[in-house]
């Protein structure tokens, strides 16, 4: 067995997958990582945290949903109830094809209400997997991913 499929296979069971909503808020360059663009307060917390375990999500207004590590452009696109309904479909398929790819051992969707639409038909797929939904008014929102990304760091440090 090689080093690398040794690896995968302890790994198998500890990655986190996070699902966070775009940003309004950006980084004045043309094109960067989506992480990277992307500069409202919770890009702001997750640059903090760079944890290896962790693969983040995001639900894009223009884009759908892509890895934070997708190289995008920067845009002015506003996610609406009409929007989130005809991304769902695609929303659906990519996170199923994300799940599938790799067996999480959690995962954390931090998403608005006007988002959560997008997720509508994915509760299946989310049931699944061990799923916790950030709730509230964005300061509540931003304390718990804090939390949570303090709670794997400490996690990771102790592996």
């Amino acid at each position: 067995m090689t080093g690398s499929t040794e690896k995968a296979k302890r790994d198998r069971g500890k990655r986190y997958l996070l699902i966070l909503p775009c940003s309004k808020k950006k980084r004045d360059i043309a094109a960067a990582p989506a992480i990277e663009l992307y500069n409202g307060p919770f890009y702001q917390i997750l640059r903090k945290y760079r944890l290896p375990n962790l693969d983040v999500l995001i639900l894009s207004a223009k884009y759908g949903l892509i890895p934070a590590s997708k190289t995008i452009s920067a845009y002015d696109q506003k996610m609406t109830n009409q929007r989130a309904l005809e991304l769902s479909g695609n929303v659906r398929r990519e996170l199923d094809n994300v799940i599938t790819k790799c067996q999480y051992k959690h995962i954390l969707v931090n998403l608005g209400k006007t988002y959560m639409e997008a997720f509508c038909a994915c509760n299946d797929v989310l049931d699944q997997c061990d799923t916790s939904y950030v709730t509230g008014p964005i300061g509540k929102r931003l304390h718990q991913l804090k939390d949570w990304l303090i709670h794997l760091q400490e996690e990771v440090n102790y592996d």
